[in-house]
């Protein structure tokens, strides 16, 4: 071989290795490059999208939900051109983990290693978001259960509170993730088969003054995974698809439930004497809709009794001369009666309780306010009423805002349906508690006077959670937060 012919091969695999060289040497400062500066960690936490840069060594921050009672569903949803670790345990792209926390505490981070061959971050994940407001307990409840929540006012949150305050559960979003979304009404279900469902409502944003909350229902199921969401079915009066309220939701089993909502509609049959306007009068109606396979099996509307527009005592502009939008009902809370199957429903802007046939639509009864059928005295009626519920003893509480004299109260009363006579009437006070709205109160145990409060939006101060017994006199778990938080109801379920 010449050595000319030498010297061309040698220069075409010195080339050739040098190119080779270069290549490797690209690739790999660029995938160091990106690692460092410009790849973004991209998970599913509990069914929530986190994006976690990183850009910063050692930087912390929040997941959208956590909890201390389930196992926590972590999916990786990108690839970062590195071995990721959580808590030590590998994870890939498109691949789940599930991490449990044993607790939920400001002082415990969840972390996370990112690293090649040339490189590593470390970030942190919170396990308490600090989306949440500041929650302070004191005292411990020696009852079983945990309580749930939602903010109602400062904030796009919900949790879970175990017995001693502690949060064992949540959902927070910052004011910028959020985009206008809040949360309402979260709750536990428990079907006849054990099955147990989680709900709460998910408030769109504006609703241009009609209804509360309004929004769709989230269904969750054992590990507060989202599986469904619910808002109006078609029907004559709805169409599929329509928001529903968020004051109150009864889950009867995965294809069965009742929600409420609220409708903007003219009407021509508001009685003489209520200033109606004499071309008709724009009202809001309050719907109650029970869906089960898919179908209405059940339709309640307020307008359908014309007797209902002279119970009411808020919000009854029937001339439409200040208000487009008179919710002149306000139905703000609905139970199932087990002794019967009927409903009992709260309407605040009437004052009143009623108990509605399920299948006839019929009211079979009313509580309180002026159409009052139980002889109950000016001194027992309620004002501004927002929670009930029945005991075990087949007794009815209430959370009396008590509007009327501002001092808030607890009632329990035993009822005589079939007489429409009150054979028991007890109340309970706390003074210095004026509750303004979203209050909550739930007899807690057999045979005990142990109930839990959710005092809601406060004239004074800032507790928001009380179990107090009552035979007693004492506190036996309060929690309180930062002023300006208020809670929507609040419900202990075991």
């Amino acid at each position: 071989m010449d050595s000319s012919r030498k010297f061309l091969i040698v220069s075409i695999s010195a080339a050739v290795l040098l190119i080779i060289l270069v290549s490797c040497t690209l690739a790999y400062s660029g995938r160091d490059n990106t690692l460092m500066s410009d790849k973004t960690l991209s998970f599913e936490i509990n069914g929530f999208n986190v994006e976690l840069p990183l850009s910063e060594n050692d930087a912390v921050y929040d997941a959208v939900s956590l909890s201390s009672v389930t196992e926590n569903k972590i999916k990786l949803l990108n690839e970062v051109g590195a071995t990721v670790k959580i808590d030590g345990k590998g994870i890939g792209a498109g691949t789940t983990i599930d991490l449990k926390l044993d607790e939920l505490s400001s002082s415990e981070l969840i972390k996370i290693q990112v690293g090649n061959e040339k490189d590593e971050r470390v970030i942190y994940l919170r396990t308490l978001s600090t989306q949440l407001p500041e929650i302070i307990p004191a005292g411990a409840s020696s009852y079983d259960g945990n309580y749930f929540a939602a903010v109602a006012t400062g904030g796009a949150a919900l949790y879970e509170l175990n017995n001693q305050g502690e949060v064992v559960f949540y959902i927070a979003k910052s004011p910028e993730k959020a985009n206008g979304e809040s949360y309402r009404d979260f709750k536990k279900h428990v079907y006849e088969n054990g099955t147990v469902r989680y709900s709460y409502q998910r408030v769109y944003g504006d609703s241009n003054g009609i209804g509360y909350a309004v929004g769709e229902r989230v269904i969750l199921d054992d590990r507060y995974q989202e599986i469904d969401t619910i808002t109006l079915a078609q029907s004559e009066i709805a169409k599929a698809g329509d928001p529903v309220d968020g004051r109150d939701f009864i889950l009867i089993d995965d294809n069965h439930y009742i929600v409420e909502a609220s409708q903007l509609v003219l009407v021509q049959n508001v009685p003489d004497g209520l200033g109606a306007n004499t071309m008709g009068s724009k009202v809001v109606r309050n719907l109650i809709q029970e869906v089960k396979d898919d179908q209405v099996v059940f339709e309640f509307t307020t307008d359908s009794h014309p007797e209902f527009y002279g119970l009411s005592v808020n919000d009854h502009d029937y001339s439409n001369t200040t208000s487009q939008s008179p919710d002149y009902a306000g139905l703000n809370r609905m139970i199932i009666d087990p002794a019967d199957n009927n409903l009992i429903v709260s309407f605040g802007n009437m004052n009143t309780i009623m108990k509605i046939d399920r299948e006839t639509r019929d009211v079979i009864w009313k509580l309180s306010g002026n159409g009052d059928e139980f002889g109950m005295s000016p001194e027992q009626k309620t004002a501004g009423q927002t929670d009930l519920a029945i005991t075990a003893e087949g007794e009815l509480t209430v959370f009396d805002n008590a509007t009327s004299t501002g001092q808030t109260r607890i009632l329990k009363i035993k009822l005589d349906e079939v007489n429409k006579k009150i054979l028991g009437y007890q109340e309970y006070k706390v003074p210095g508690k004026t509750a303004l709205a979203y209050g909550s109160a739930q007899k807690i145990g057999d045979n005990i006077e142990v109930y839990t409060i959710g005092w809601g939006l406060l004239k004074d101060g800032n507790v928001a959670i009380s179990e107090i017994d009552f035979n007693t006199g004492k506190k036996l778990l309060e929690v309180t937060l930062p002023q300006g938080v208020a809670n929507d109801r609040v419900q202990k379920f075991k």
